[in-house]
Protein backbone atom coordinates (compact mmCIF):
# COMPACT_ATOMS: atom_id res chain seq x y z
CA UNK A 1 0.00 0.00 0.00
CA UNK A 2 1.05 3.56 -0.68
CA UNK A 3 2.16 5.45 2.03
CA UNK A 4 -0.72 8.43 1.11
CA UNK A 5 -2.99 6.15 1.15
CA UNK A 6 -2.13 4.28 4.73
CA UNK A 7 -1.47 7.71 6.03
CA UNK A 8 -5.47 8.61 5.01
CA UNK A 9 -6.78 5.02 6.01
CA UNK A 10 -5.37 5.36 9.30
CA UNK A 11 -6.00 8.96 9.64
CA UNK A 12 -9.97 7.67 8.83
CA UNK A 13 -9.64 4.99 11.36
CA UNK A 14 -8.53 7.38 14.23
CA UNK A 15 -10.95 10.10 13.78
CA UNK A 16 -13.58 7.07 13.22
CA UNK A 17 -12.51 5.64 16.56
CA UNK A 18 -12.68 8.75 18.44
CA UNK A 19 -15.95 10.08 16.92
CA UNK A 20 -17.09 6.66 17.93
CA UNK A 21 -15.67 7.07 21.82
CA UNK A 22 -16.76 10.61 21.96
CA UNK A 23 -20.80 9.52 21.08
CA UNK A 24 -20.48 6.17 23.04
CA UNK A 25 -20.08 8.30 26.83
CA UNK A 26 -22.60 10.79 25.09
CA UNK A 27 -25.64 8.86 24.49
CA UNK A 28 -23.95 5.58 27.22
CA UNK A 29 -26.12 2.73 25.48
CA UNK A 30 -27.59 -0.14 27.95
CA UNK A 31 -26.10 -3.31 25.52
CA UNK A 32 -27.94 -6.01 27.50
CA UNK A 33 -30.96 -6.34 29.96
CA UNK A 34 -28.30 -8.23 31.78
CA UNK A 35 -26.11 -6.45 34.46
CA UNK A 36 -23.07 -8.50 34.30
CA UNK A 37 -23.32 -8.96 30.53
CA UNK A 38 -23.93 -5.12 30.49
CA UNK A 39 -21.03 -4.07 32.74
CA UNK A 40 -18.68 -6.15 30.53
CA UNK A 41 -19.77 -4.41 26.82
CA UNK A 42 -19.36 -1.34 28.79
CA UNK A 43 -15.90 -1.88 29.28
CA UNK A 44 -15.59 -3.43 25.76
CA UNK A 45 -17.20 -0.70 23.85
CA UNK A 46 -15.01 2.13 24.28
CA UNK A 47 -12.05 0.12 24.69
CA UNK A 48 -12.33 -1.09 20.79
CA UNK A 49 -12.86 2.47 19.69
CA UNK A 50 -9.79 3.85 21.25
CA UNK A 51 -7.73 0.83 20.42
CA UNK A 52 -8.51 1.36 16.98
CA UNK A 53 -7.46 4.94 17.42
CA UNK A 54 -4.83 4.52 19.12
CA UNK A 55 -3.23 1.88 16.34
CA UNK A 56 -4.19 4.35 13.95
CA UNK A 57 -2.40 7.15 15.56
CA UNK A 58 0.95 4.56 16.14
CA UNK A 59 0.47 4.74 11.97
CA UNK A 60 0.40 8.35 11.73
CA UNK A 61 3.00 8.99 14.10
CA UNK A 62 5.87 6.46 13.17
CA UNK A 63 6.27 4.11 16.13
CA UNK A 64 5.10 1.31 13.76
CA UNK A 65 8.08 -0.64 14.61
CA UNK A 66 6.16 -1.49 17.96
CA UNK A 67 3.94 -3.30 16.12
CA UNK A 68 6.84 -6.01 13.80
CA UNK A 69 5.85 -9.17 14.57
CA UNK A 70 9.31 -11.36 15.30
CA UNK A 71 9.39 -14.72 17.17
CA UNK A 72 11.45 -14.53 20.15
CA UNK A 73 14.84 -16.09 20.06
CA UNK A 74 15.11 -18.97 22.87
CA UNK A 75 16.93 -16.85 25.11
CA UNK A 76 14.84 -13.84 24.66
CA UNK A 77 11.72 -16.39 25.75
CA UNK A 78 13.87 -17.54 28.58
CA UNK A 79 14.47 -14.26 29.49
CA UNK A 80 10.45 -13.27 29.68
CA UNK A 81 9.59 -16.26 32.17
CA UNK A 82 10.34 -14.57 35.49
CA UNK A 83 7.56 -11.61 33.79
CA UNK A 84 5.13 -14.43 32.77
CA UNK A 85 5.42 -15.70 36.51
CA UNK A 86 4.62 -12.88 37.95
CA UNK A 87 1.33 -12.70 35.36
CA UNK A 88 0.47 -16.12 36.44
CA UNK A 89 1.05 -16.07 40.16
CA UNK A 90 -2.23 -12.87 39.85
CA UNK A 91 -4.49 -15.26 39.19
CA UNK A 92 -6.36 -16.77 42.21
CA UNK A 93 -5.47 -20.31 42.12
CA UNK A 94 -6.36 -20.64 45.94
CA UNK A 95 -8.88 -18.81 46.98
CA UNK A 96 -10.59 -20.55 43.71
CA UNK A 97 -9.66 -24.04 44.84
CA UNK A 98 -10.58 -23.92 48.39
CA UNK A 99 -13.96 -21.55 47.51
CA UNK A 100 -13.32 -18.78 49.01
CA UNK A 101 -13.91 -17.23 45.55
CA UNK A 102 -16.07 -18.87 42.44
CA UNK A 103 -16.75 -18.40 38.43
CA UNK A 104 -20.40 -17.66 39.05
CA UNK A 105 -20.91 -16.63 34.79
CA UNK A 106 -18.51 -19.08 33.12
CA UNK A 107 -21.01 -18.28 29.90
CA UNK A 108 -19.48 -14.97 29.77
CA UNK A 109 -16.23 -16.54 29.71
CA UNK A 110 -15.52 -14.65 25.98
CA UNK A 111 -16.98 -11.71 26.30
CA UNK A 112 -14.55 -10.88 29.95
CA UNK A 113 -11.59 -12.30 27.74
CA UNK A 114 -12.36 -10.10 24.73
CA UNK A 115 -12.66 -7.20 27.50
CA UNK A 116 -8.87 -7.60 28.99
CA UNK A 117 -7.40 -8.62 25.43
CA UNK A 118 -9.02 -5.29 24.54
CA UNK A 119 -7.50 -3.29 27.87
CA UNK A 120 -4.13 -5.06 27.18
CA UNK A 121 -4.17 -4.06 23.18
CA UNK A 122 -5.21 -0.36 24.08
CA UNK A 123 -3.11 0.57 26.85
CA UNK A 124 0.39 -1.45 25.40
CA UNK A 125 -0.18 0.57 22.23
CA UNK A 126 -0.45 3.57 24.09
CA UNK A 127 1.97 3.65 26.71
CA UNK A 128 4.65 1.17 25.23
CA UNK A 129 3.85 1.79 21.52
CA UNK A 130 3.50 5.65 21.21
CA UNK A 131 4.70 7.10 24.93
CA UNK A 132 7.89 4.88 25.25
CA UNK A 133 8.78 4.89 22.22
CA UNK A 134 8.30 9.05 22.16
CA UNK A 135 10.91 9.32 25.36
CA UNK A 136 13.34 7.21 23.83
CA UNK A 137 13.58 9.61 20.71
CA UNK A 138 13.51 12.58 23.01
CA UNK A 139 16.40 10.73 25.84
CA UNK A 140 18.33 8.82 23.46
CA UNK A 141 21.39 10.88 24.25
CA UNK A 142 20.63 11.58 27.51
CA UNK A 143 22.48 9.41 30.22
CA UNK A 144 20.17 7.41 31.75
CA UNK A 145 18.04 7.72 28.88
CA UNK A 146 16.98 3.73 29.23
CA UNK A 147 16.26 3.82 32.78
CA UNK A 148 14.36 7.54 32.32
CA UNK A 149 12.40 6.44 29.88
CA UNK A 150 11.08 3.22 31.64
CA UNK A 151 10.63 4.85 34.83
CA UNK A 152 8.42 8.15 33.14
CA UNK A 153 5.94 5.74 31.03
CA UNK A 154 5.33 3.57 33.68
CA UNK A 155 4.57 6.61 35.83
CA UNK A 156 2.15 7.77 33.56
CA UNK A 157 1.09 4.25 33.21
CA UNK A 158 0.08 4.58 37.12
CA UNK A 159 -1.29 7.80 37.16
CA UNK A 160 -3.33 7.16 34.18
CA UNK A 161 -5.55 4.55 36.47
CA UNK A 162 -6.34 7.52 38.79
CA UNK A 163 -9.10 8.35 36.55
CA UNK A 164 -11.18 5.32 37.88
CA UNK A 165 -11.92 7.80 40.56
CA UNK A 166 -13.78 9.99 37.68
CA UNK A 167 -16.15 6.63 37.49
CA UNK A 168 -16.55 6.22 41.24
CA UNK A 169 -13.69 4.13 42.09
CA UNK A 170 -13.02 4.20 45.91
CA UNK A 171 -9.82 6.41 46.64
CA UNK A 172 -8.00 3.68 48.58
CA UNK A 173 -8.20 1.23 46.05
CA UNK A 174 -7.56 3.68 43.47
CA UNK A 175 -4.17 4.48 44.96
CA UNK A 176 -3.05 1.31 45.52
CA UNK A 177 -4.27 -0.02 41.48
CA UNK A 178 -1.95 3.61 40.83
CA UNK A 179 0.97 2.19 42.61
CA UNK A 180 0.79 -1.48 41.12
CA UNK A 181 -0.02 -0.30 37.88
CA UNK A 182 3.24 1.55 37.66
CA UNK A 183 5.32 -1.60 38.99
CA UNK A 184 4.15 -3.55 36.25
CA UNK A 185 3.99 -0.54 33.64
CA UNK A 186 7.57 -0.85 34.48
CA UNK A 187 7.77 -4.39 33.58
CA UNK A 188 5.85 -4.07 30.95
CA UNK A 189 8.55 -1.42 29.49
CA UNK A 190 11.43 -3.37 29.62
CA UNK A 191 9.54 -6.46 27.69
CA UNK A 192 8.88 -4.27 25.16
CA UNK A 193 12.61 -3.09 24.74
CA UNK A 194 13.64 -6.49 25.30
CA UNK A 195 11.57 -7.65 22.08
CA UNK A 196 11.38 -4.96 19.85
CA UNK A 197 7.75 -4.71 19.84
CA UNK A 198 4.25 -4.47 22.23
CA UNK A 199 2.99 -7.94 21.85
CA UNK A 200 5.00 -10.08 24.49
CA UNK A 201 3.92 -7.40 26.53
CA UNK A 202 0.58 -7.06 25.58
CA UNK A 203 0.09 -11.07 26.05
CA UNK A 204 2.08 -10.58 29.46
CA UNK A 205 -0.84 -7.86 30.08
CA UNK A 206 -3.68 -9.91 28.94
CA UNK A 207 -2.63 -13.32 31.03
CA UNK A 208 -2.36 -10.42 34.39
CA UNK A 209 -5.95 -8.86 33.90
CA UNK A 210 -7.67 -12.20 33.52
CA UNK A 211 -6.11 -13.73 36.78
CA UNK A 212 -7.01 -9.85 38.53
CA UNK A 213 -10.34 -9.22 36.70
CA UNK A 214 -11.92 -12.91 36.85
CA UNK A 215 -13.65 -13.08 40.08
CA UNK A 216 -14.39 -9.11 40.26
CA UNK A 217 -16.50 -9.32 36.50
CA UNK A 218 -17.66 -12.90 36.74
CA UNK A 219 -17.11 -14.37 40.21
CA UNK A 220 -17.63 -13.99 43.58
CA UNK A 221 -16.20 -14.02 47.01
CA UNK A 222 -12.30 -13.21 48.19
CA UNK A 223 -9.44 -13.88 45.90
CA UNK A 224 -6.95 -12.00 47.35
CA UNK A 225 -5.97 -14.63 50.32
CA UNK A 226 -2.38 -15.13 51.84
CA UNK A 227 -1.27 -18.13 49.41
CA UNK A 228 -2.03 -14.98 46.68
CA UNK A 229 -0.32 -12.20 48.38
CA UNK A 230 3.02 -14.82 48.97
CA UNK A 231 3.39 -15.80 45.75
CA UNK A 232 2.88 -12.79 44.39
CA UNK A 233 5.71 -11.60 46.79
CA UNK A 234 7.97 -14.19 45.50
CA UNK A 235 7.71 -13.63 41.74
CA UNK A 236 7.60 -10.11 41.65
CA UNK A 237 10.92 -9.98 43.93
CA UNK A 238 12.36 -12.46 41.61
CA UNK A 239 10.79 -10.07 38.47
CA UNK A 240 12.14 -7.12 40.11
CA UNK A 241 15.92 -8.23 40.78
CA UNK A 242 15.78 -9.58 37.22
CA UNK A 243 14.76 -6.46 35.25
CA UNK A 244 16.27 -3.88 37.30
CA UNK A 245 19.93 -5.80 36.41
CA UNK A 246 18.48 -5.76 32.60
CA UNK A 247 17.98 -1.88 32.46
CA UNK A 248 21.25 -1.37 34.76
CA UNK A 249 23.12 -3.44 31.98
CA UNK A 250 21.37 -1.83 29.00
CA UNK A 251 21.70 1.53 30.77
CA UNK A 252 25.28 1.48 30.53
CA UNK A 253 25.20 0.34 27.26
CA UNK A 254 24.02 3.31 26.23
CA UNK A 255 22.29 4.64 22.54
CA UNK A 256 25.12 2.37 20.38
CA UNK A 257 23.35 -0.43 21.55
CA UNK A 258 19.70 -1.03 20.25
CA UNK A 259 17.49 -2.30 22.88
CA UNK A 260 14.16 -3.28 21.01
CA UNK A 261 14.69 -0.10 18.44
CA UNK A 262 11.27 1.20 20.42
CA UNK A 263 10.85 4.81 18.70
CA UNK A 264 10.21 6.22 15.33
CA UNK A 265 10.90 4.54 12.39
Amino acid sequence: MKKDAKTIIAAAVAGAGAVALILYYIFSPRISADDTADALWQGIIPRAALTAAIFALLVLSGYTSALKVNKPAPRTAAWLLPCLAVAVANFPFSALAGGAARIDRADLLWLFLLKCLLIALCEEALFRGMLLGALRDVLKDSKHGFILSVLLSSAAFGLFHLLNLLEGAGIGPTLLQAGYTTLTGAMFACVTLKTGNIWSAAALHFIFDIGGLIVPDIGSGTFQDGVFWALTAVCATVCAAHLMAYAVRADRAGPAKDHGKAGRD
